[in-house]
C-alpha cells in the first residue's frame, strides 16, 4: 500500500559482501539516511517522505536481515556489524556528509555514527532513543516479536497484533494503521503474512537486547560514554513517545542538560517508538528542517 502522492525508487548495493536495499524517495540537497527499528524495513520511512521530499534527499535502508537486504550469518547481527554497514553504504554511495534519523535499534546506530564521525554528520534525529535507557523495558522490546504469530492469516490480523501490543495505534485512521503495519510484513508461501526478516533476527532479538543493555548499563554508568556524547553537536532532535517504557523523559531531560541544543518532543498516548505519522512527530521534524520558517518567508514575499 503506498501513501498518495509518494514516489520512490528500490535500489541494490553491495556492501561488505551482501546485497543492501534501500529506498531512494527522491529529492534534492541535505542527504538524509533514514535507519529502521528491529525488524522494521526501510519503508517504515514512507510516514515521513512526503514530509521531507523534495526539500531533502531522502534515502532509507534495509539492515542486513530485513527486509530485500541478503540475510547475513546470525552471528553478525550484531551493533559494530549494524554500524560498519551504514559507513560502508555512506561511503559507497559517495555521501561526504548525511543527516541521519534513526527509530529504536535505528536510532542507537545512528546515534554511533555520529559519535564517531560527528564532523560527517549534519543533523541527527533520534526516535525513542538515548544515552540511557530502561533495561525491563528493553528486553520487554526484544521479546515482543517472538510473541507474534509466526503466520498472520491476514493484514487485518497483523494489526489487530499491533493493536494489543503498541499502545498508540488508534492514533491512526484505519488506512493508515494497515500502510504502516504492512511494511513490516511480506507475503508466506501459504498465502498469509510474515514479518520480513530473517527468523534468526527474531530468535535472537533477546540476545541482541542483552547486548544493546550492557551497552545501555555502560552508558548509565561510564562518564566516558557521557563526554563522548559532547561531540553531538551537530543539530538534534529526540522524539519520545510518552508511554515509552525504553526511554524516560528522565534520560531525555538528562541528554539536554549535557546537549543544551538539543530539541525534544514528547508523542503523547504512544509507546516505544513513535511511527513518526503522529501529527506532534510530523509537526516537530518540520520544525527541526526549518520548512516552517522557510513556508512562512515565502508567503511574505508573495
Amino acid at each position: 500500500m503506498a501513501r498518495r502522492g509518494l514516489t520512490h525508487e528500490d535500489c541494490y548495493i553491495v556492501v561488505r559482501g551482501l546485497r543492501h536495499h534501500y529506498v531512494d524517495y527522491g529529492g534534492a540537497g541535505e542527504v538524509i539516511i533514514a535507519l529502521p527499528g528491529l525488524v522494521q524495513t526501510a519503508r517504515a520511512f514512507d510516514s515521513i517522505a512526503p514530509l521531507l521530499v523534495p526539500h531533502v534527499r531522502l534515502i532509507a535502508l534495509d539492515f542486513r536481515g530485513r527486509g530485500e537486504t541478503d540475510w547475513g550469518p546470525p552471528e553478525r547481527y550484531r551493533f559494530d556489524q549494524y554500524l560498519k554497514d551504514v559507513r560502508e553504504f555512506i561511503n559507497l554511495m559517495g555521501f561526504e556528509k548525511v543527516g541521519l534519523i534513526g527509530t529504536s535499534l535505528g536510532g542507537f546506530i545512528a546515534r554511533m555514527f555520529a559519535t564517531a564521525y560527528p564532523a560527517r554528520v549534519t543533523r541527527l534525529i533520534l526516535n525513542d532513543c538515548a544515552i540511557g535507557g530502561n533495561m525491563a523495558g528493553l528486553l520487554r522490546v526484544g521479546a515482543r516479536p517472538a510473541t507474534a504469530p509466526n503466520e498472520f492469516a491476514s493484514l487485518q490480523e497483523a494489526v489487530e497484533w499491533f493493536h494489543a501490543t503498541r499502545p498508540g495505534m488508534d492514533r491512526m485512521d484505519a488506512e493508515t494503521q494497515e500502510e504502516y503495519v504492512s511494511h513490516y510484513l511480506k507475503a508466506t508461501p501459504g498465502g498469509g503474512l510474515c514479518f520480513d526478516c530473517d527468523p534468526a533476527v527474531i530468535r535472537m532479538a533477546d540476545g541482541l537486547v542483552n547486548q544493546l543493555a550492557g551497552l545501555r548499563r555502560t552508558d548509565l554508568e561510564s562518564k566516558v560514554v557521557w563526554e563522548q556524547a559532547s561531540r553531538l553537536t551537530m543539530p538534534l532532535l529526540l522524539i519520545r513517545g510518552a508511554l515509552s517504557d525504553v526511554i524516560s523523559p528522565v534520560t531525555i531531560a538528562r541528554m539536554q542538560e549535557v546537549l543544551p541544543h538539543a530539541k525534544s518532543v514528547e508523542i503523547p498516548g504512544v509507546s516505544h517508538s513513535p511511527t513518526l505519522y503522529e501529527s506532534e512527530a510530523q509537526s516537530a521534524i518540520r520544525d527541526f528542517f526549518g520548512f516552517r520558517t522557510q513556508e512562512l518567508a515565502a508567503e511574505a514575499a508573495i
